[in-house]
């Protein structure tokens, strides 16, 4: 931290004839801790740094003394090897975790950050499969969801991000984290809440620019609305509860894997995860009744985890190749995430595959993807 920021506090109270009193009670602390703020024998907690600058009516970089272009690339260079942990193991939140709290000490209050921050307390606790079912009578554990710390920590950062942030992108996050974090404890009006603040889809920014756009601004912008609709239409078909039969619900999923192919015509980008997870859900349904079918899918799914894998260390960004998609872009930074072909793995070998081994097909793929686990790690 730097140290300069004592005397900058000290500086600017003395500049709007402010006593150490007056400001102690508006921040809500003692007299004491801003006596030691202006002496440099401590320093202000990360939660004071935006009221003292918003009192003030200066920068955070100008408390720390920042230099604004140094500052952003230094920004850049932790968000880089942020995301660079997605490709070195599976489920290195915690390096993520602490990679944010050493870039905030640096760069308090800075909202890149904190939404990294966010994001991988939130993943965290995604991935301990607390966002699920698990009682048999079909309600939610709440009270286990609630024991897993970094849930609570992710919910108040987003909270406050929502509360201040003025980035359209940044607040879109937080309302999405907040919506799975709300339904997930069942906290209803909480997550209603949330949802009144987004609008209907009929009023969201992609349709309506899309809608309206002309030239190669619209024609873009149609390209976003299409490729955001997979995602849309997967997620609740996927979730639908209603299905009348087995045979219902494989029509879904077999239209849903035309739908993606319609739009990307089979350049996924970062959203392979997407057709490895669909297909694995594909195969389960057919596991019984269409077991070649079943190991057909499950092929699927190795083929587009195995791409989630492969990273070949080149940065920067890809142009789509699909004629629905050819105008958007997606960073190669969202490949080389690892766990794809280990957790697929997992499920092949889960006892209600048992029969299916007996097809040549699945047998010898269960053996290829076991090959890659072990080859990869």
């Amino acid at each position: 931290m730097n140290i300069k920021i004592g005397a900058k506090i000290k500086a600017l109270r003395k500049r709007d004839d402010i006593t150490q009193e007056q400001l102690a009670e508006i921040l809500g602390v003692s007299n004491q801790a801003i006596s030691r703020w202006e002496s440099e024998s401590g320093y202000p907690d990360i939660e004071y740094i935006k009221p003292i600058a918003n009192f003030f009516n200066v920068t955070i970089d100008y408390l720390f003394d920042h230099d604004t272009e140094e500052k952003q690339r230094k920004i850049e260079d932790y968000c880089k090897q942020y995301y660079k942990y997605l490709q070195k193991k599976p489920l290195a939140y915690d390096e993520q975790i602490d990679l944010m709290r050493h870039a905030l000490a640096e760069f308090p209050a800075e909202e890149k950050l904190l939404i990294n921050l966010a994001r991988a307390l939130y993943w965290k606790w995604n991935s301990n499969r607390f966002c699920g079912i698990s009682n048999e009578d079909n309600s939610p554990d709440i009270e286990k969801r609630k024991s897993f710390g970094s849930m609570e920590e992710a919910m108040k950062i987003m909270e406050e991000l929502l509360a201040s942030s003025t980035d359209d992108v940044i607040r879109g996050n937080c309302r999405d984290m907040l919506a799975s974090i709300y339904g997930a404890m069942g906290e209803k009006e909480k997550l209603l809440a949330v949802a009144e603040q987004c609008g209907s889809l009929h009023h969201s920014k992609e349709y309506i620019l899309s809608k309206c756009l002309l030239g190669e601004d619209g024609i873009k912008n149609r390209q976003e609305f299409l490729g955001i609709l997979p995602h849309i239409t997967t997620n609740a078909l996927m979730t639908f509860p209603d299905y009348a039969d087995t045979d219902a619900e494989i029509e879904a999923y077999e239209f849903l894997i035309k739908f993606w192919k319609f739009i990307y015509r089979d350049d996924y980008g970062p959203w392979h995860s997407q057709l490895a997870v669909l297909y694995r859900a594909y195969a389960s349904l057919l596991h019984e009744t269409k077991p070649e079918e079943a190991a057909k899918a499950f092929k699927q799914a190795f083929a587009h985890a195995k791409t989630m894998e492969i990273y070949d260390g080149e940065e920067g960004e890809k142009t789509c190749t699909s004629p629905y998609t050819n105008r958007l872009k997606y960073s190669r930074l969202n490949f080389g995430q690892r766990g794809w072909v280990h957790d697929l793995y997992i499920a092949m070998t889960q006892d209600k595959y048992q029969a299916l081994c007996e097809n040549a097909d699945f047998a010898a793929l269960v053996k290829e993807v076991e090959a890659w686990v072990a080859e990869k790690g």
